[in-house]
């Protein structure tokens, strides 16, 4: 799973640079790549206090037997897709 969120977060960054080199607009890469970092860094971390709070695979209400994916592994999903992602906003803030 985390190599399924780290190729969405290299086609994220893809996009949003081809997005960048047609407009010629490169702060895109900054604010949208940054963006989509922090939220996938957020989520991440939101995914992983939840699974220390109610467990790994139980709901509010009741624990659910039938959850095929942990919330651990959201968390390392979503990490997966923010690390491209902050590596791109990293290297424009440097090269800038």
């Amino acid at each position: 799973m985390i190599k399924k969120g780290f190729i969405a977060g290299i086609v994220t960054v893809g996009i949003v640079l081809a997005l960048a080199a047609f407009t010629e607009k490169w702060s895109y890469l900054y604010f949208v790549s940054g963006t989509m970092g922090a939220v996938s860094l957020v989520l991440a971390l939101a995914y992983l206090i939840d699974s220390i709070v109610l467990g790994s695979t139980g709901t509010f209400f009741s624990a659910k037997k039938t959850r095929k994916m942990s919330r651990v592994e959201d968390a390392k999903r979503f990490g997966a897709i923010a690390v491209p992602n902050i590596l791109a906003a990293l290297i424009y803030v440097a090269a800038g």
